[in-house]
């Protein structure tokens, strides 16, 4: 397996594990100490921690609960989908946590995803979800298309173990083209 894979998994003991997820969900905590937990699950998988960022979706730090969302979407488990779904539906929710969970179906990519994002697309009341939803789509469709064609220039593993939302630009080596581009 590669050093920069993404299924790459780091493990911990089942004690701390534990202590992981009761750090996360206690609102008690100071945030920072929240956060690092929470970003302590981003490269462990199972149902744990998966339970435990699900739970964190619905805290009532909104900025706690889009990093969760943003953490179950680069854990990249299907069996994240009906939970974040249910986030993606729930228009209670602040918009960027809403926004994350979007993205973070686009970063599972998942064809079963495709009816929800485009639904959410067409009805949702907040631009940043709507934009989230255009970004999972056009990610999901690269992903078929790079499949369909083995494409190796498609969105695949980055260096950082990261999932990104958007397919990198095309690259283009001109001064000419690069001014255009970006003046």
């Amino acid at each position: 397996m590669s050093a920069n894979s993404l299924n790459d998994v780091a493990s911990c003991s089942s004690e701390m594990e534990k202590f992981l997820c009761e750090l996360l969900l206690d609102s008690t905590q100071p945030i920072s100490e929240r956060f690092r937990a929470l970003f302590s699950f981003r490269n462990l998988k199972g149902p744990a921690p998966r339970t435990a960022l699900i739970l964190a979706t619905r805290d009532s730090s909104n900025l706690l609960a889009h990093e969760a969302a943003f953490a179950l979407g680069q854990m990249q488990e299907l069996e994240a989908i009906p939970a974040l779904t249910s986030v993606l539906n729930d228009l209670s929710l602040h918009p960027i946590v809403r926004h994350e969970a979007a993205e973070a179906l686009g970063a599972i990519g998942s064809d079963s995803n495709v009816s929800l994002l485009k639904h959410s697309l067409d009805s949702d009341p907040a631009q940043e979800v709507r934009e989230a939803c255009q970004l999972a789509l056009q990610r999901i469709l690269n992903l078929k298309h790079a499949a369909a064609t083995d494409d190796s220039t498609a969105p695949g593993i980055s260096p950082f173990k990261s999932v990104d939302p958007a397919a990198p630009a095309s690259s283009c080596s001109s001064v000419s083209q690069l001014r255009d581009l970006l003046l």
